[in-house]
């Protein structure tokens, strides 16, 4: 359960890129925040309730995956309802979108100098606002004041909470998360590789061999030639489920993620030789036919439906596959078991799975609030919920019992490093004792499901498999174990030249890599690596480079 619980506006005009929607004109100077006492300054109980309550303004947004019963909105739920009633904070939104919107809203309304008193960020956002002087610096307050909890937590990744340090000041609360969630694993339909009598994939090599009898022998048995041995979608590059990085990791490189060379400088993993070879082997794999000829044109909710309908032997995805997505031919077809497992290589190096930064966005308090402490109370509040002692009482925060996630509602959360991996690990020692007393009310909710699966109910088979056994955070656990998993290496804003040019230089990698898998000769990967180069790849690692001197 996630338990979530100015600058002057005239220096907004130096904001650069599409930020800069405004007119000089239209600013205003902004009202001294010197009128306000610096909390960190002052001896205060930050947990203490606002009497009168204070209005607090925040912007955010909202998922599609949003639930609510009651007839709560994001407005008025249960979060805002008890930020009112036990710290005397009115919470209001100055706007709510939803996500696929955000980035558009949140940099209009930047651009035009109307900011509320809490921001949900992206990186590059907080970094320009904090260069720009409109932040709070929250470093005094989150020093005094962040309870011993809530930094037990955010400081478990302390890199991670780092992105969020700029000059050595704390410009922003991170939103940190479980960091290994985003670890590719390989899915196998366990019920085709025993009717085919297949052992499970060692290496690359059997992953290919694998593919192909998925795709001639039938293993479905319907008499038809209908189903593919490996599934991606057309955005094979960047998605976490269908995408590649589990693939080409067993050829030990990184498309898309910076990495350290043997001098120890950042490297672009799309144009590392080796790319080549891998991107070789796809192309073989799809003029056989074993994955999709319409895969260039399939997004994830298409391939999902393939699964779902028995069509997919084998797929990368990360932990939540088997609910998010297996589940559904599980559904369908009783018969149907997968199971997660490592990633193999094409030689006797280990595959090393690679993620990004588990940070999703920032919380960003304007220089000109009046009320900056309001964000380590909202903090503090969220954070209760990883307290055992309190955890319980804390439940109607979560989970509900018609399984609605009201966590999502909370304007301030943070999830500690291994939140997940530790759930799956309390979860099973429970199982195998018998008793779940010691569980969280989240982790309880896994217990009772997965008890409910072993009692003969496949609705829940994908709680099984994510945090029982055998299970994808079994996988998880063995690359934590064994130390053998990495993080993309760059993980700051935007720098110049990728502002200008990042986006020309994705769409170009891609299609020159859909091409190439489509039968397009391998020599364009030789042209595209010169291509990007000059294109501004080149500029780009350099500025990369020197933002990772900066940041050692």
């Amino acid at each position: 359960m996630k338990k979530r619980r100015t600058m002057k506006k005239s220096a907004i005009l130096c904001l650069a890129g599409f930020m800069l929607l405004t007119a000089c004109g239209g600013a205003k100077e902004a009202n001294s925040p010197a009128a306000a006492p610096d909390p960190a300054k002052t001896d205060v109980d930050l947990m203490a309730k606002y009497d009168p309550p204070v209005d607090i303004t925040a912007w955010r947004y909202t998922e599609s995956t949003y639930k609510y019963e009651n007839n709560d909105t994001i407005e008025d739920n249960i979060y805002t309802r008890t930020y009112l009633s036990d710290l005397g904070i009115n919470l209001k939104y100055v706007w709510t979108v939803p996500v696929e919107q955000f980035d558009q809203k949140m940099n209009v309304s930047i651009a035009s100098g109307d900011l509320p008193d809490i921001m949900w960020l992206k990186n590059k956002q907080l970094t320009d606002l904090a260069e720009n002087d409109m932040l709070y610096d929250l470093t005094n307050l989150f020093e005094k004041y962040a309870s011993p909890i809530t930094k037990e937590i955010m400081l478990q990744d302390e890199a991670s909470f780092n992105t969020a340090k700029i000059g050595g000041r704390l410009m922003a609360i991170p939103h940190t998360s479980s960091a290994v969630d985003g670890l590719p694993i390989l899915y196998v339909r366990t019920d085709w590789l025993e009717k085919l009598g297949l052992p499970e994939p060692q290496t690359m090599q059997d992953v290919l061999a694998i593919a192909e009898a998925f795709t001639n022998n039938d293993p479905d048995g319907n008499g038809k030639d209908d189903t593919f041995g490996l599934a991606f979608t057309k955005t094979f590059l960047t998605d976490a489920h269908f995408g590649t990085s589990g693939y080409f990791s067993g050829y030990h490189v990184n498309p898309g993620k910076w990495v350290k060379d043997d001098s120890g400088q950042l490297v672009y993993g799309s144009i590392q030789p080796a790319v080549k070879d891998a991107l070789k082997q796809l192309q073989d794999l799809y003029a056989k036919g074993i994955l999709d000829r319409e895969f260039g044109v399939k997004d994830r909710a298409k391939v999902t439906e393939s699964v779902a309908s028995g069509k997919v032997g084998m797929f990368y995805g990360s932990m939540s596959a088997p609910l998010s997505i297996i589940q559904q031919n599980v559904d369908n077809d009783p018969n149907a078991e997968w199971k997660a497992l490592p990633l193999v290589s094409v030689d006797d190096k280990k595959a090393t799975p690679i993620g990004k930064m588990p940070i999703t966005r920032y919380y960003g308090v304007s220089k000109d609030s009046k009320h900056p402490e309001a964000i380590i109370k909202l903090l503090n509040f969220s954070m209760q919920g990883y307290d055992p002692e309190v955890a319980q009482e804390n439940s109607k925060f979560g989970i509900t019992d018609t399984n609605i996630p009201v966590y999502l509602y909370s304007l301030i959360s943070a999830d500690p490093a291994k939140k997940n991996l530790n759930a799956h690990l309390n979860t099973m020692q429970a199982l195998e004792t018998n008793d779940p007393s010691q569980l969280s009310v989240e982790e309880k909710g896994y217990y009772d499901r997965i008890v409910d699966y072993r009692g003969g109910n496949r609705a829940n088979w994908g709680t099984e498999r994510v945090f029982g056994s055998p299970s994808s955070f079994d996988v998880i656990d063995h690359y934590v174990q064994e130390d053998n998993y990495i993080f993309d290496a760059f993980y700051g804003a935007p720098t110049p030249t990728m502002v200008e040019k990042l986006a020309t230089l994705e769409k170009m990698e891609e299609e020159v890599f859909t091409k190439i898998i489509m039968g397009q000769s391998l020599d364009n990967f030789d042209k595209f690596v010169e291509d990007w180069k000059k294109l501004g790849g080149e500029q780009i690692t350099k500025e990369v480079n020197e933002w990772a001197e900066k940041n050692k």
